[in-house]
C-alpha cells in the first residue's frame, strides 16, 4: 500500500543545520516549564547566524556560531524596559541562551540542549513563517 502522507519526521542533531533556519518560532517550554502563554517569539536568520525576538517585555538579539558539532550563543543583548510580572522568564531565558550546546531540528520543532543534554528551550515554528 502506498500512502500520500509521510508520517516520518526528519530530525537533525547537526548544529550546522541551523544555517538553513529562517523564520519565527514560538517558545513553548523553558527548562521543562510550559511558558507558551508568555508570548516569546524568536526569529532565526540562519545565514547571518543571528537570533532576535521579543521576550514578553523586551526585544533582544544574539549571535551564535557552530564549531565542531557544537553551537555556542553569545549572551543576548536587549532593551532594558521593566514590565510588571513579566521579568522572571526573561531573566531565565537570558541565562539559558549561553548554555546551549546542542540542537534537535525537525520540520516544526526546535529543541536546544545543554552540554549535559538538559532540554533548555523547546520552540515551534509559527504558521506565518516562511
Amino acid at each position: 500500500m502506498i500512502s500520500c502522507g509521510n508520517s516520518e519526521e526528519k530530525i537533525s542533531e547537526d548544529p550546522a543545520d541551523l544555517k538553513s533556519l529562517n523564520g519565527n518560532y514560538e517558545l513553548l517550554e523553558m527548562d521543562g516549564e510550559d511558558i507558551s502563554v508568555e508570548g516569546f517569539i524568536l526569529n532565526f536568520e540562519g545565514k547571518e547566524q543571528r537570533l532576535s525576538g521579543k521576550t514578553g517585555c523586551n526585544n533582544f538579539v544574539a549571535t551564535y556560531k557552530v564549531q565542531d558539532s557544537v553551537v555556542k550563543f553569545n549572551p543576548p543583548l536587549g532593551t532594558k524596559m521593566y514590565c510588571e510580572g513579566q521579568m522572571e522568564y526573561e531573566e531565565i531565558f537570558n541565562e539559558a541562551i549561553p548554555e546551549i550546546r546542542k540542537v534537535k531540528i525537525s520540520d516544526k520543532d526546535l529543541i536546544f540542549l545543554s552540554a549535559e543534554n538538559q532540554e533548555l528551550l523547546n520552540l515551534q515554528k509559527t504558521e506565518d513563517s516562511e
